[in-house]
């Protein structure tokens, strides 16, 4: 009798592309629900040999096959919605700048009207801005689906430091933190307290001032008056000079003689020294200082005359 050979097969093909993966993957699952339940049935173990390979090899390919297929469909998407108009950047705020200007910190951040937000690295970005003397901090929001907002908060000089073998000048400015971040250039507001003597070896150590160190009695001085004392704010003051042996010796701006606050004790010889002045001014004997020893004794000041005391 001849074999009888049929003429058509009613499996179909599984085509290609993505739907082609997924009818075989769903083919696999069938098969392996279907083998599972025979075995429960006949309650008999697959022999160790083809039938527990088979298994086996159809978990190992489901477990490549689906995140592949993931990773497929996630850079599809990502691929369509970079290409979109959606996420490209129409609207650019920028606030908190008085130094630097807007166009400098939009060219810094690397953004360009009708760019793509998707792949914007806003922590480079914040980075880059913290590369400018003045920015002490730098915050850059997307608010999405096509807005970004440039926040930084600038630097404000609290003194000028006369620092010495600078190739760029010898005058920097000095902020509230003890950090000299950038050169006085032509031009640019100079009416600060100066800072002066070897601050190298009395306390500014790579831009930095030490706590506990004559540098930073200085400014401890510096931060009490410019909160706007009436009597001795920031703008009276001509110089702070630091000496390894007398420690802070302060000149005002309108009298020439020197005011010795020593080393220690900065912030209660600060305020004797506002109820000194203030009592001078009001009896108008200013003019005939000659010097004021704050470091005299404990808890005295020694105020010298230029003629006979009256």
């Amino acid at each position: 009798m001849a074999l009888y050979t049929p003429k058509y097969s009613r499996t179909k093909p599984a085509g290609r592309g993505i739907a082609g993966v997924v009818r075989r993957l769903l083919s696999s699952l069938r098969k392996f629900r279907l083998s599972t339940r025979i075995g429960k049935r006949s309650r008999a173990f697959p022999p160790p040999g083809k039938q527990g390979r088979g298994n086996l090899s159809r978990v190992h390919v489901l477990l490549l096959v689906i995140p592949l297929l993931i990773f497929v469909c996630g850079w599809f998407v990502y691929g369509r919605l970079a290409s979109s108009d959606i996420f490209r950047l129409t609207e650019l705020s920028v606030s908190g700048n008085h130094k630097v200007s807007r166009q400098q910190l939009i060219e810094k951040s690397g953004l360009r009207q009708g760019m793509n937000l998707l792949g914007f690295d806003v922590r480079a970005a914040e980075a880059r801005l913290h590369q400018f003397a003045w920015v002490r901090d730098a915050h850059v929001r997307i608010v999405w689906p096509s807005r970004v907002e440039i926040m930084v908060r600038e630097r404000h000089p609290l003194a000028l430091v006369c620092m010495a073998g600078k190739k760029q000048g010898n005058l920097f400015y000095l902020d509230q933190n003890g950090y000299v971040f950038a050169p006085v250039l032509p031009g640019q507001d100079v009416d600060f307290p100066t800072l002066t003597g070897k601050l190298a070896a009395l306390g500014l150590e790579k831009k930095q001032v030490r706590p506990d160190t004559p540098v930073a009695g200085a400014l401890t001085f510096l931060r009490l008056a410019a909160r706007g004392n009436a009597i001795l704010p920031a703008q009276a003051i001509s110089e702070l000079h630091v000496d390894a042996d007398q420690g802070l010796i302060v000149y005002l701006v309108d009298r020439p003689f020197p005011i010795y606050m020593g080393r220690e004790k900065i912030r209660t010889r600060y305020y004797r020294l506002v109820k000194i002045l203030e009592r001078l001014y009001r009896k108008k004997k200013i003019g005939e200082i000659k010097e004021i020893q704050m470091n005299y004794m404990e808890n005295r000041a020694l105020v010298a005359t230029v003629g006979p005391v009256r």
